[in-house]
């Protein structure tokens, strides 16, 4: 008769029990997907939220078109975007949304000896370079705004997204807003655009970021962070009002207060080509969205704690991200409607702590 040690057994059921928590954790886990552009904070976040709490959280850079999409078809907990829904689309997929960070949009470029910063262009020759009309570096509109600097006569390369992204939305808005004749070629596509000529097409902000490093006389636009933490040479432009601005924080900040960004309610406010000195010219907020009449009480209530949690750390849960955080109002006003959430069915949503967070998991 075959028998098996009294250690044997234990290390099965040890295994067992292994096996059973991760795979539980796999499924209770609470996903997000959508926006590339805030997606490195949200993955810090993630991680921060999961060594605080023990509850397994992800979130997964895919586009905010997707990121709509699959909050609207429920497949996730939550979806981000770059680009706000309307209350009309907000009733429609019944959803609702809230701002999370502000950032800004920055042109990087690939041309030698030309270091972050360095590099000037107003919105015109912008507008010319990504419709097209502007091939080469050292075309004169551009020696004309940058009379110090030694300019290639390198083709300009322009890489564009393939995916369904708010950065293009936001992007495309901004020439069309600051340089309507000149960028009238470029047509917006839902989260795509139709540029004019040949160009360069990736998937998402990484490919961008390694796009523009790889090809000598390459220009691309990404993220804020993506500048700084990729040690990218990004642009200065010209705003509307004063002297060339160089993408910073302080700048971004600039932005938020000639916007007067949620500064009487949540509703979205344009923060593109605003007057004001120290402007710079393409910052958005960038927006979560929830279901208001959620499948699972519990999953609802880990997904609003996790924002609420981060928004209570203020601006240190930015700090050195390349994002400015929202105005202290605006979040004291995130964490009171995520403290009090309620379904259209009057159903409470509770936002649980850490220590209860764990009780959950415990008590599954």
């Amino acid at each position: 008769m075959n028998t098996v040690s009294p250690s044997l057994s234990c290390m099965a059921l040890a295994l067992s029990l292994v096996t059973s928590s991760v795979a539980f954790a796999q499924n209770n886990e609470v996903r997000g997907t959508g926006a590339s552009f805030p997606a490195k904070v949200y993955a810090q976040w993630a991680e921060d939220y999961v060594k605080q709490t023990g509850l397994p959280l992800s979130y997964k850079s895919a586009g905010s078109s997707a990121g709509v999409k699959a909050i609207t078809d429920r497949s996730v907990d939550f979806g981000a975007s770059d680009v706000p829904l309307s209350p009309a689309e907000l009733d429609k997929r019944g959803l609702f949304q809230f701002p999370t960070l502000v950032g800004g949009i920055v042109p990087v470029v690939n041309l030698a000896g030309i270091g972050p910063g360095e590099l000037r262009l107003d919105a015109v020759t912008l507008a010319k370079i990504w419709a097209g009309s502007i091939t080469r570096w050292n075309d004169p509109a551009i020696r004309a705004l940058n009379p110090r600097a030694t300019l290639p006569g390198l083709s300009i390369q322009r890489v564009v997204r393939s995916d369904g992204s708010g950065t293009t939305t936001v992007f495309v808005e901004y020439l069309r807003k600051a340089a309507p004749a000149e960028a009238a070629p470029i047509v917006p596509d839902g989260g795509r655009a139709q540029w004019p000529g040949t160009t360069v097409a990736v998937d998402g902000s990484g490919k961008v970021v390694a796009e523009v490093k790889a090809t000598p006389g390459a220009i691309g636009y990404v993220s804020s962070d993506h500048a700084l933490r990729d040690n990218l040479s990004g642009v200065s432009l010209k705003p509307r009002q004063g002297d060339f601005v160089k993408p910073s924080l302080l700048a971004f900040r600039a932005a938020i207060v000639a916007g007067g960004l949620f500064k009487n309610s949540l509703e979205p406010t344009s923060l593109l080509n605003l007057e004001g000195p120290g402007v710079w010219p393409i910052v958005t907020a960038t927006y979560v969205l929830v279901p208001r009449e959620p499948a699972s009480m519990e999953r609802a209530s880990r997904t609003l704690h996790f924002f609420y949690q981060s928004f209570l750390k203020g601006d240190s849960a930015v700090a050195g991200t390349g994002f400015a955080p929202l105005p202290v109002a605006t979040q004291a006003r995130i964490v009171g409607l995520l403290s009090n959430f309620k379904t259209p069915s009057g159903q409470s949503v509770k936002v649980i702590g850490g220590l209860g967070a764990r009780a959950v998991v415990a008590s599954n």
